[in-house]
């Protein structure tokens, strides 16, 4: 669902501007740390990758409209009828004394190792 959405892209681009702004916050104040990281002007490898990914996705699912091979979820939904009565079926009878161990337990008890 995160890939059909594009979501990824939103990670990758929230990571890079966050190491953009840890970057430019060693040489100025955090307020012109961020208005560097936001400006556009200053994109690091990682905000270039991440725009050239969603340009080249974009392009693909263009074509893929053009083609008709882009699936629209409202179509595919349809609603179901189901039914649910069917016959009674008996409890099962359960035992009032419990079931019973016919091995004792192991002596000494075993013990965890440390790890």
């Amino acid at each position: 669902m995160v890939l059909c959405l594009g979501l990824h892209w939103s990670v990758l681009q929230t990571v890079a501007w966050t190491a953009m702004v840890i970057s430019y916050s060693r040489d100025g104040s955090l307020a012109e740390a961020v208005n560097k990281t936001l400006d556009g002007k200053h994109p690091c490898p990682l905000c270039l990758a991440t725009e050239k990914g969603r340009a080249e996705e974009k392009q693909q699912g263009q074509k893929s409209a053009k083609a008709g091979g882009k699936l629209d979820p409202a179509v595919v939904w349809l609603p179901l009828a189901l039914d649910f009565r069917c016959a009674p079926q008996p409890m099962p009878t359960l035992s009032q004394a419990g079931e019973t161990r016919f091995e004792a337990p192991p002596k000494p008890r075993p013990r965890l190792t440390p790890a």
